[in-house]
């Protein structure tokens, strides 16, 4: 512009041809139909390297101009274009700071969340194991079946497990109490979630053995004892394979969040709405300064200290483990949903700096970018969720490990295909996520009006029924899980003494543990 008011023209035009371009074909891309993709290639830390340079180069470009227009000025021109020369230096140098702090910021969040090697754990060959007390031997009748491979040809699934751990200051366990497995069909369009309790014990593993202690206290256990499996390179790619087996369903890598992180995930964002059909009230909750939690049914527009309240709490009366997991998952698609829209652009670099904090992951960036505008569009009438409950596990009354459940193998086979059909396909008999709701959002949560009820002996479990020909409970359930193993006391992450497998003792606890958790 300032070549042009002198006079200039084909020396503005020259100069602003390149910069103009560049931003013609930013825009293209991002009206675009393929714009989430695109934009989803800035989680790649290479990318945001290039991006970098290029927004070095473009400012030095600009600056080129600014100087080359106040150098043709003469006279009292010259006079009157210092000023406007310090305005234009201004205009550009701020901008074009903000834009390379943002990308700087986002390259290395996206090399903390990237920063996890190797995929799922794979072992090779036979393998060959001493005797060990965490270990049992998996039968070799009623087995899932092994994890198919996905087809080389066409669309095909893509399968994640999702992490949640309770890890931070004040926590001494290391503990994945939220296990998800979630999976896209692209060729159906869906998405379709899988939760597993976090007191499932005797889970097979790929290798022949299975894990005697409490699946939420294998990726502690494992990092601890890498040697007991050759070739893994993490505890979480550990967890990832014995779920696979579990499941009979190939995992394709792995994202663990942790849940304290959530809350500036979320109110970067702007906070979530939810739809609450159950109302709960818990007066013990003293987490993220609340003291005790209610929330009622209606529509609720949650901050993340509010989120996390709601995805956590699983004491109050009515809820458990497992209404927990359905909540979680809710928190999840809600904020995806809020993400899309473009919820973060509220505060770009706050998002940024808590996702690099909030994840980690084994997948690879280009494999996300590929699949986050498929995942992007899906409806929440193609969202499909179910909780790995009973009858497909079963509690087992006195055992030394505490309040425990255990898989029934064929049992979680036929519900793996029922929720997991083949590609293409949606799944019959499993509810879609419910819809967002509709009208305003309530920001006040209700005040807590509950008790916390007095401490009662525990009354003793009766023993889970004979399983049967369906799939679907034939009689009321076992009670819900209580007790959590109890905090280590190392400051270090560690499986807990009740978490972690240990030799049988000789007499048995007569009721569940006491919560950690």
């Amino acid at each position: 512009m300032g070549q042009l008011a002198l006079g200039a023209r084909r020396a503005g035009l020259a100069l602003a041809l390149p910069p103009l371009a560049l931003g013609v074909v930013v825009v293209v891309a991002l009206l675009g139909p393929n714009r989430i993709g695109i934009l989803a290639q800035l989680i790649d830390p290479g990318v945001l390297a290039a991006l970098l340079g290029l927004q070095l180069a473009l400012l030095a470009w600009r600056l080129a101009s600014v100087g080359d227009a106040f150098r043709r000025g003469r006279g009292a021109t010259r006079g009157k274009g210092a000023a406007v020369t310090a305005l234009a230096l201004a205009l550009v140098l701020v901008p074009s700071g903000y834009a390379a702090y943002l990308t700087e910021t986002a390259r290395e969040a996206s090399q903390d969340v990237f920063s996890p090697s190797g995929q799922v754990w794979a072992p090779t060959g036979r393998q060959l194991f001493e005797p060990d007390d965490d270990f049992g031997v998996a039968p070799t009748a009623g087995a899932t079946a092994s994890p198919e491979p996905s087809p080389t040809e066409g669309p095909s699934r893509y399968t994640v497990l999702l992490i949640g751990v309770d890890w931070g200051p004040g926590r001494t366990t290391f503990l994945t109490d939220t296990m998800i497995v979630a999976s896209l069909d692209p060729a159906a369009g869906a998405v379709e979630m899988l939760s597993v309790p976090r007191d499932l014990v005797d889970v097979p593993l790929p290798d022949g053995r299975v894990f005697r202690g409490k699946i939420n206290s294998l990726v502690a256990y494992a990092e601890h004892n890498l040697r007991k499996f050759p070739g893994a390179d993490s505890g979480q790619s550990v967890l990832a394979a014995a779920i696979q087996q579990l499941l009979g369903l190939q995992i394709d890598g792995w994202a663990q969040v942790n849940l304290p992180n959530f809350v500036s995930v979320i109110d970067a964002i702007g906070g979530i709405n939810v739809t609450v059909e159950n109302g709960f009230c818990d007066a013990r909750y003293r987490e993220y300064g609340f003291n005790g939690f209610a929330i009622g049914e209606g529509r609720y527009h949650l901050d993340g200290e509010g989120a996390l309240a709601y995805a956590r709490i699983r004491k109050a009366a009515g809820e458990s483990d497992f209404t927990r997991a359905a909540r979680q998952a809710q928190v999840i698609v809600a904020a995806r949903d809020r993400i899309v829209a473009g919820g973060f652009l509220a505060d770009p670099g706050k998002f940024i700096r808590s996702m690099g904090k909030l994840v980690s992951t084994s997948i690879e960036p280009a494999a996300l970018a590929e699949l986050a505008e498929p995942a992007a569009g899906i409806a929440r009438d193609h969202i499909f969720q179910k909780i790995l409950t009973y009858p497909n596990i079963h509690y087992v009354a006195g055992d030394p490990r505490g309040w425990i459940v255990v898989p029934d193998l064929p049992r979680i086979e036929r519900l793996v295909a029922r929720v997991f059909p083949p590609v293409g396909t949606l799944p019959v008999g499993i509810d879609p996520m419910p819809e967002e709701g509709d009208g305003p959002a309530r920001k006040k949560l209700p005040a807590v009006d509950c008790y916390v009820p007095k401490s009662t002996p525990a009354p003793t479990p009766t023993p889970s029924p004979s399983p049967t020909l369906s799939d679907e409970p034939s009689g009321p359930p076992p009670p819900s899980p209580s007790g959590s193993p109890t905090p280590s006391p190392s400051g270090s992450p560690a499986p807990s003494p009740s978490g972690s497998p240990a030799p049988t003792p000789t007499a048995a606890p007569s009721g569940p543990s006491p919560s950690a958790s």
